[in-house]
Protein backbone atom coordinates (compact mmCIF):
# COMPACT_ATOMS: atom_id res chain seq x y z
CA UNK A 1 0.00 0.00 0.00
CA UNK A 2 1.37 3.43 -0.89
CA UNK A 3 1.74 6.06 1.81
CA UNK A 4 -1.05 8.12 0.23
CA UNK A 5 -3.43 5.15 0.08
CA UNK A 6 -2.67 4.26 3.69
CA UNK A 7 -3.30 7.84 4.75
CA UNK A 8 -6.63 7.95 2.91
CA UNK A 9 -7.73 4.65 4.44
CA UNK A 10 -6.75 5.72 7.96
CA UNK A 11 -8.62 8.98 7.47
CA UNK A 12 -11.86 7.13 6.69
CA UNK A 13 -11.51 4.50 9.44
CA UNK A 14 -12.95 6.58 12.34
CA UNK A 15 -16.03 7.41 10.29
CA UNK A 16 -16.43 3.75 9.35
CA UNK A 17 -16.27 2.72 13.01
CA UNK A 18 -18.96 5.29 13.79
CA UNK A 19 -21.31 3.54 11.33
CA UNK A 20 -21.13 0.18 13.14
CA UNK A 21 -24.67 -1.02 13.85
CA UNK A 22 -26.22 1.40 11.34
CA UNK A 23 -27.50 1.13 7.77
CA UNK A 24 -24.53 3.24 6.63
CA UNK A 25 -21.99 0.56 7.50
CA UNK A 26 -21.87 -1.28 4.16
CA UNK A 27 -21.27 1.75 1.91
CA UNK A 28 -18.75 3.07 4.45
CA UNK A 29 -16.94 -0.28 4.47
CA UNK A 30 -16.70 -0.33 0.67
CA UNK A 31 -15.44 3.27 0.72
CA UNK A 32 -12.73 2.32 3.23
CA UNK A 33 -11.62 -0.57 1.00
CA UNK A 34 -11.74 1.69 -2.07
CA UNK A 35 -9.29 4.08 -0.42
CA UNK A 36 -6.80 1.21 -0.17
CA UNK A 37 -7.28 0.00 -3.77
CA UNK A 38 -9.94 1.22 -6.22
CA UNK A 39 -12.64 -0.95 -7.78
CA UNK A 40 -15.75 0.08 -9.68
CA UNK A 41 -18.24 -2.67 -8.88
CA UNK A 42 -18.97 -4.35 -5.56
CA UNK A 43 -21.48 -6.45 -3.68
CA UNK A 44 -21.69 -7.91 -0.17
CA UNK A 45 -23.40 -11.30 0.08
CA UNK A 46 -24.07 -13.73 2.92
CA UNK A 47 -24.61 -17.48 2.94
CA UNK A 48 -26.75 -18.35 6.00
CA UNK A 49 -27.27 -21.92 7.19
CA UNK A 50 -30.76 -22.03 5.62
CA UNK A 51 -29.12 -22.16 2.19
CA UNK A 52 -30.41 -18.89 0.76
CA UNK A 53 -28.26 -16.24 -0.84
CA UNK A 54 -28.55 -13.00 1.13
CA UNK A 55 -27.67 -9.85 -0.78
CA UNK A 56 -26.61 -7.45 1.95
CA UNK A 57 -25.48 -4.50 -0.16
CA UNK A 58 -25.52 -4.13 -3.95
CA UNK A 59 -23.08 -1.58 -5.41
CA UNK A 60 -22.47 -3.36 -8.71
CA UNK A 61 -21.91 -1.31 -11.85
CA UNK A 62 -24.83 -0.93 -14.25
CA UNK A 63 -23.56 -3.53 -16.72
CA UNK A 64 -23.42 -6.16 -14.00
CA UNK A 65 -26.95 -5.69 -12.66
CA UNK A 66 -28.83 -7.71 -15.29
CA UNK A 67 -26.58 -10.76 -15.01
CA UNK A 68 -26.54 -10.59 -11.22
CA UNK A 69 -30.29 -10.06 -10.94
CA UNK A 70 -31.03 -12.84 -13.42
CA UNK A 71 -28.77 -15.87 -13.90
CA UNK A 72 -26.67 -15.35 -10.78
CA UNK A 73 -29.55 -14.82 -8.35
CA UNK A 74 -31.54 -17.56 -10.09
CA UNK A 75 -29.01 -20.20 -9.09
CA UNK A 76 -25.65 -19.59 -10.74
CA UNK A 77 -24.33 -18.48 -7.33
CA UNK A 78 -24.55 -22.08 -6.09
CA UNK A 79 -21.78 -22.99 -8.54
CA UNK A 80 -19.68 -19.88 -7.90
CA UNK A 81 -16.12 -20.10 -6.53
CA UNK A 82 -17.11 -17.60 -3.81
CA UNK A 83 -19.94 -19.73 -2.42
CA UNK A 84 -18.08 -23.02 -2.71
CA UNK A 85 -14.97 -21.56 -1.06
CA UNK A 86 -16.98 -19.89 1.70
CA UNK A 87 -18.80 -23.12 2.53
CA UNK A 88 -15.46 -24.98 2.46
CA UNK A 89 -14.12 -22.69 5.20
CA UNK A 90 -11.86 -20.41 3.14
CA UNK A 91 -11.44 -17.05 4.88
CA UNK A 92 -9.47 -13.86 4.28
CA UNK A 93 -8.47 -12.03 1.13
CA UNK A 94 -8.93 -13.82 -2.19
CA UNK A 95 -8.26 -13.30 -5.86
CA UNK A 96 -10.74 -15.17 -8.03
CA UNK A 97 -8.06 -17.26 -9.76
CA UNK A 98 -6.76 -18.40 -6.36
CA UNK A 99 -10.08 -20.00 -5.41
CA UNK A 100 -11.51 -20.92 -8.84
CA UNK A 101 -11.05 -24.27 -10.60
CA UNK A 102 -8.34 -24.89 -13.17
CA UNK A 103 -8.92 -23.19 -16.52
CA UNK A 104 -11.66 -21.06 -14.94
CA UNK A 105 -11.37 -18.29 -17.52
CA UNK A 106 -12.11 -20.80 -20.28
CA UNK A 107 -15.15 -22.20 -18.48
CA UNK A 108 -18.82 -21.80 -19.33
CA UNK A 109 -19.38 -20.25 -15.90
CA UNK A 110 -16.85 -17.52 -16.68
CA UNK A 111 -18.55 -16.83 -20.01
CA UNK A 112 -22.01 -16.78 -18.43
CA UNK A 113 -21.17 -14.33 -15.68
CA UNK A 114 -17.83 -12.55 -16.06
CA UNK A 115 -17.49 -12.18 -19.82
CA UNK A 116 -21.14 -11.27 -20.39
CA UNK A 117 -21.09 -8.64 -17.63
CA UNK A 118 -17.84 -6.96 -18.63
CA UNK A 119 -15.92 -7.95 -15.49
CA UNK A 120 -12.17 -8.09 -16.20
CA UNK A 121 -10.89 -8.89 -12.70
CA UNK A 122 -12.25 -9.88 -9.32
CA UNK A 123 -11.01 -10.13 -5.76
CA UNK A 124 -12.38 -9.53 -2.28
CA UNK A 125 -12.77 -10.97 1.20
CA UNK A 126 -14.42 -14.05 2.69
CA UNK A 127 -15.23 -13.30 6.33
CA UNK A 128 -17.76 -14.25 9.02
CA UNK A 129 -20.42 -12.46 11.02
CA UNK A 130 -20.44 -12.85 14.79
CA UNK A 131 -22.44 -16.09 14.63
CA UNK A 132 -20.15 -17.63 12.01
CA UNK A 133 -22.27 -16.94 8.92
CA UNK A 134 -19.97 -16.73 5.85
CA UNK A 135 -19.95 -13.37 4.10
CA UNK A 136 -18.39 -12.48 0.74
CA UNK A 137 -17.26 -8.93 0.00
CA UNK A 138 -16.84 -8.98 -3.77
CA UNK A 139 -14.73 -6.30 -5.48
CA UNK A 140 -14.87 -6.33 -9.27
CA UNK A 141 -13.20 -4.27 -11.97
CA UNK A 142 -14.61 -3.40 -15.38
CA UNK A 143 -12.53 -2.35 -18.42
CA UNK A 144 -12.50 1.18 -16.97
CA UNK A 145 -9.75 -0.03 -14.61
CA UNK A 146 -6.71 -2.28 -15.16
CA UNK A 147 -6.46 -5.74 -13.67
CA UNK A 148 -5.35 -5.86 -10.04
CA UNK A 149 -1.59 -5.55 -9.75
CA UNK A 150 0.45 -7.58 -7.28
CA UNK A 151 0.99 -4.55 -5.03
CA UNK A 152 -2.73 -3.82 -4.94
CA UNK A 153 -3.48 -7.40 -3.96
CA UNK A 154 -0.93 -7.19 -1.14
CA UNK A 155 -2.51 -3.93 0.04
CA UNK A 156 -5.95 -5.53 0.20
CA UNK A 157 -4.58 -8.62 1.94
CA UNK A 158 -3.03 -6.34 4.58
CA UNK A 159 -6.46 -5.08 5.71
CA UNK A 160 -8.20 -8.48 5.71
CA UNK A 161 -8.04 -8.85 9.49
CA UNK A 162 -9.43 -5.32 9.97
CA UNK A 163 -12.31 -5.97 7.57
CA UNK A 164 -13.12 -9.27 9.31
CA UNK A 165 -13.15 -7.63 12.75
CA UNK A 166 -15.44 -4.83 11.59
CA UNK A 167 -17.90 -7.31 10.04
CA UNK A 168 -18.04 -9.33 13.29
CA UNK A 169 -18.73 -6.17 15.28
CA UNK A 170 -21.43 -4.95 12.89
CA UNK A 171 -23.26 -8.29 12.78
CA UNK A 172 -22.55 -9.88 16.18
CA UNK A 173 -25.65 -12.10 15.93
CA UNK A 174 -25.55 -12.76 12.18
CA UNK A 175 -27.38 -11.20 9.26
CA UNK A 176 -30.30 -9.51 10.98
CA UNK A 177 -30.56 -6.26 9.02
CA UNK A 178 -30.37 -4.98 5.48
CA UNK A 179 -30.76 -8.37 3.84
CA UNK A 180 -32.99 -9.95 1.21
CA UNK A 181 -33.37 -13.61 0.33
CA UNK A 182 -33.48 -15.26 -3.06
CA UNK A 183 -37.02 -16.58 -2.67
CA UNK A 184 -35.94 -20.19 -2.32
CA UNK A 185 -34.80 -20.55 -5.92
CA UNK A 186 -31.70 -22.35 -4.66
CA UNK A 187 -33.86 -25.35 -3.79
CA UNK A 188 -34.84 -25.86 -7.44
CA UNK A 189 -31.24 -25.56 -8.58
CA UNK A 190 -30.15 -28.15 -6.04
CA UNK A 191 -33.00 -30.45 -7.09
CA UNK A 192 -32.05 -30.16 -10.78
CA UNK A 193 -28.41 -30.81 -9.89
CA UNK A 194 -29.33 -33.96 -7.97
CA UNK A 195 -31.58 -35.33 -10.73
CA UNK A 196 -29.39 -34.23 -13.66
CA UNK A 197 -28.52 -37.24 -15.83
CA UNK A 198 -30.22 -39.82 -13.60
CA UNK A 199 -31.82 -41.53 -16.61
CA UNK A 200 -28.52 -41.91 -18.47
CA UNK A 201 -25.67 -42.06 -15.97
CA UNK A 202 -24.60 -44.45 -13.23
CA UNK A 203 -24.68 -43.20 -9.61
CA UNK A 204 -20.89 -42.78 -9.62
CA UNK A 205 -20.97 -40.88 -12.92
CA UNK A 206 -23.58 -38.58 -11.40
CA UNK A 207 -21.28 -38.03 -8.40
CA UNK A 208 -18.59 -36.92 -10.82
CA UNK A 209 -20.96 -34.67 -12.80
CA UNK A 210 -22.21 -32.89 -9.68
CA UNK A 211 -18.67 -32.08 -8.59
CA UNK A 212 -17.59 -31.00 -12.06
CA UNK A 213 -20.57 -28.63 -12.24
CA UNK A 214 -19.61 -27.21 -8.85
CA UNK A 215 -16.21 -26.33 -10.27
CA UNK A 216 -14.02 -29.10 -8.87
CA UNK A 217 -10.91 -29.86 -10.97
CA UNK A 218 -10.18 -33.53 -11.77
CA UNK A 219 -7.79 -34.11 -8.86
CA UNK A 220 -10.30 -32.69 -6.36
CA UNK A 221 -13.13 -34.84 -7.78
CA UNK A 222 -10.96 -37.93 -7.45
CA UNK A 223 -9.95 -37.01 -3.90
CA UNK A 224 -13.55 -36.35 -2.85
CA UNK A 225 -14.73 -39.69 -4.23
CA UNK A 226 -11.73 -41.72 -3.10
CA UNK A 227 -10.76 -42.78 -6.61
CA UNK A 228 -7.68 -42.33 -8.78
CA UNK A 229 -7.43 -39.46 -11.25
CA UNK A 230 -7.26 -42.07 -14.03
CA UNK A 231 -10.60 -43.53 -12.90
CA UNK A 232 -12.08 -40.04 -12.69
CA UNK A 233 -11.00 -39.40 -16.29
CA UNK A 234 -12.61 -42.68 -17.41
CA UNK A 235 -15.87 -41.65 -15.72
CA UNK A 236 -15.71 -38.24 -17.36
CA UNK A 237 -15.10 -39.78 -20.79
CA UNK A 238 -18.10 -42.10 -20.32
CA UNK A 239 -20.27 -39.16 -19.19
CA UNK A 240 -19.42 -37.10 -22.26
CA UNK A 241 -20.06 -40.10 -24.52
CA UNK A 242 -23.44 -40.90 -22.96
CA UNK A 243 -24.57 -37.27 -23.10
CA UNK A 244 -23.16 -36.60 -26.57
CA UNK A 245 -20.77 -33.93 -25.31
CA UNK A 246 -17.20 -33.04 -26.14
CA UNK A 247 -16.10 -30.66 -23.39
CA UNK A 248 -16.51 -29.27 -19.88
CA UNK A 249 -18.14 -26.15 -21.36
CA UNK A 250 -20.71 -28.26 -23.20
CA UNK A 251 -21.64 -29.94 -19.91
CA UNK A 252 -22.23 -26.54 -18.32
CA UNK A 253 -24.36 -25.46 -21.28
CA UNK A 254 -26.45 -28.62 -20.98
CA UNK A 255 -26.98 -28.03 -17.27
CA UNK A 256 -28.08 -24.42 -17.72
CA UNK A 257 -30.41 -25.50 -20.53
CA UNK A 258 -31.93 -27.95 -18.02
CA UNK A 259 -32.39 -25.15 -15.47
CA UNK A 260 -34.41 -23.19 -18.01
CA UNK A 261 -36.90 -26.03 -18.50
CA UNK A 262 -39.95 -26.78 -16.31
CA UNK A 263 -38.78 -29.17 -13.59
CA UNK A 264 -40.69 -32.09 -12.10
CA UNK A 265 -39.24 -33.20 -8.75
CA UNK A 266 -37.38 -36.49 -8.98
CA UNK A 267 -37.43 -36.56 -12.79
CA UNK A 268 -34.26 -36.28 -14.83
CA UNK A 269 -34.42 -32.94 -16.69
CA UNK A 270 -32.63 -34.73 -19.55
CA UNK A 271 -35.38 -37.35 -19.90
CA UNK A 272 -36.71 -37.36 -23.43
CA UNK A 273 -33.64 -35.59 -24.80
CA UNK A 274 -31.92 -38.84 -25.81
CA UNK A 275 -33.15 -42.09 -27.41
CA UNK A 276 -33.80 -44.96 -24.97
CA UNK A 277 -30.70 -46.93 -23.98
Amino acid sequence: MTDSAAARALATLPGLIDTLGSDNFCPALLDFIHQVTPFDSGVIMGYPANGELRVVHNALHAGDQSGFGGPYRDGLWLLSPLYLSAKAGVRGFFHILDIAPDSFQASQYYALYYSSNGVVDHCGFLVETGDGTPLAISLERTPALPRYRAGERRALASIAATVAALVRQHWPAGLTRGTSGDGGLHTQVEAVLQAFGSSRLTPRERDVVQRVLRGYPSKAVARELGISTQTEQVHRKNIYQKLGLSSHNALFSLFFDALAQPFRPGEDPLAGRYPPT
